[in-house]
């Protein structure tokens, strides 16, 4: 009889413990996609719940659902190339955030370049005080240990951005460079319902280089405090719309193995004008060199 009941309770153990291990190989496979899915629950709750006091903190490179931003054939991988991250504390024209928002900036960068932030921290001014609800930061990369990345090679930043005042909340986002081949390259960096775009030319080439940027003035409107334009080697062209004249081309000198950003404002702000070398159709702004 005793016999009986140690066999009968190494079963019952051996059940138990079978029972676990099951338990335990589910939850491997299910607990990190509930955790995912609550986080996800999560954002679009304090998401909703932000947007009913009108707080808006937003980016064209960075979201709440961390973005990936590709950027192909744009890096020689040997200069220094800056990318812009714009942000904003509005929704469109009619809605947008009252108050500042303060928030901090980090990032972290693959092992083959190194990066440095032009600032840690930073303000989005509201309408409150007279502000545009706009800000900028940018990002510096430099291959690592001045050894040049090949062609085809790839390099990321993760950069993170947090809002500390008046309200918490996190925006992040992983910038991919690819190292590409073209000796001028651009870019138009540009999102639905952002008042500008901004165009990023890379010279890649062992000497400096002068581009035209060329386009429609009822469709952009170049930035003229950038200081492409006032370069004092810059000249441009004109046409008349309504009796106002309006530039419609400018040609500045880019310098080797450099990137340049330059702004225009969008006549339509609701429009999409982004552009690479990977893109279909005519850009809104043509470059030639």
């Amino acid at each position: 009889m005793k016999k009986n009941r140690r066999k009968i309770k190494r079963k019952i153990n051996f059940i138990n413990l079978t029972i676990i291990l099951i338990l335990f190989t589910i939850c491997t496979f299910l607990v990190p996609k509930m955790v995912s899915t609550a986080k996800y629950v999560y954002n679009v709750i304090h998401e909703h719940y932000l947007l009913s006091k009108d707080f808006y903190f937003s980016s064209d490179k960075l979201s709440l659902n961390h973005t990936e931003y590709e950027i192909t054939n744009n890096w020689s991988g040997a200069e220094t190339y800056i990318i812009t991250v714009n942000m904003s504390s509005k929704e469109n024209d009619m809605a947008f955030t009252d108050a500042d928002i303060e928030y901090n900036i980090t990032y972290t960068c693959s092992s083959n370049i190194q990066c440095s932030l032009s600032k840690q921290s930073s303000t989005i001014v509201g309408k409150k005080n007279n502000g545009v609800n706009e800000d900028y930061f940018s990002i510096s990369i430099n291959p690592a240990g001045g050894t040049a990345l090949s062609e085809g090679e790839t390099a990321w930043v993760e950069i993170t951005a947090t809002s500390t005042s008046p309200y918490s909340q996190t925006i992040s986002g992983k910038l991919i460079l690819e190292v590409g081949t073209s000796e001028i390259s651009y870019e138009i960096i540009d999102a639905p319902n952002q008042p500008y775009l901004t165009v990023n030319i890379t010279n890649s080439q062992s000497v400096s280089s002068n581009i035209t940027l060329s386009y429609d003035p009822e469709v952009v409107l170049l930035d003229m405090t950038n200081r492409f334009y006032l370069n004092e080697q810059s000249t441009y062209s004109e046409e008349e719309l309504n009796n106002y004249k309006y530039l419609n081309s400018i040609t500045s000198r880019v310098d080797s193995l450099s990137t340049t950003t330059v702004k225009f404002y969008k006549v339509d702000s609701t429009q999409d004008y982004s552009y690479t070398s990977m893109s279909q159709g005519e850009p809104a702004i043509l470059l030639t060199h």
